[in-house]
């Protein structure tokens, strides 16, 4: 009971990752008694600072999308406003066949909108494979599917591997098998729906993004390192008078 003899929920969440954190910030928010439940014995799950020969780095992601407003109006909220900087401007490279080889350009987080586009960075087997694309029968993907299950299946797995994992796997620290596209790429969800092909579906986001001049990072960090978002948020939280029991 509250001090007005009113009833308040008492809502339990299961796991301190930032998943689990930022629903306990929103829960309280509305006014709710937040309990939150960790099996390991710290906060943070996937997002995990360390140091490496005594430099702080992030063992886990080390960004967050700056176009999807959710992670960085959570930084905002829990204080990280000040902290908040896009990575240092700087040319990427990607280590495959052998060679350290520039990153290409023409993709959306990996998928290719030509076969051409990652020349250099695929065998020719697997860019020859990105070309039958245009000629399978179309996918269904209904309410969603897995990023890497759907490009695989119209692009190979060869692009899955070398490229669309990797930049997957460092944002969303997670398997590009498993991860939603509706959540992780939903520009691509949208496109795959009204297209036959994956790569004219990347090739419309494409051009959509260059008539409308987007502008500003793509990326976003945190001074001191992502690591740093979800012990910022379980602060905010027990501050609030939430319990995080690990």
């Amino acid at each position: 009971m509250s001090a007005t003899g009113t009833s308040t929920r008492h809502v339990v969440v299961i796991g301190a990752g930032v998943a689990g954190l930022a629903a306990a910030h929103r829960l309280l928010a509305r006014g709710a008694r937040v309990t939150v439940l960790e099996g390991s014995n710290r906060v943070g799950g996937k997002l995990l600072p360390g140091e490496i020969a005594g430099v702080r780095v992030d063992l886990g992601a080390e960004s967050m999308l700056a176009r999807r407003p959710e992670a960085v109006g959570l930084a905002r909220e829990v204080g990280l406003a000040e902290r908040l900087q896009p990575p240092a401007t700087a040319s990427a490279s990607i280590w495959t066949r052998g060679a350290l080889r520039p990153m290409p350009k023409g993709h959306v987080m990996g998928v290719p909108g030509t076969a051409a586009a990652l020349s250099g960075v695929l065998s020719d087997e697997g860019l020859a494979r990105i070309e039958r694309d245009a000629d399978l029968p179309r996918t269904e993907i209904g309410d969603d599917v897995a990023v890497g299950e759907y490009v695989a299946a119209r692009l190979g797995r060869e692009v899955v591997d070398r490229l669309v994992e990797p930049l997957l796997g460092g944002v969303y620290a997670g398997d590009a098998y498993r991860i939603s596209l509706r959540s992780a790429v939903p520009q691509l969800f949208q496109a795959a729906h009204a297209h036959d092909s994956l790569t004219a579906a990347v090739r419309e986001i494409q051009a959509r993004a260059a008539a409308a001049q987007q502008t500003g990072p793509v990326f976003m960090g945190i001074e001191g390192g992502v690591g740093s978002l979800p012990l910022a948020v379980a602060d905010a939280v027990r501050a609030r008078g939430a319990r995080i029991l690990t």
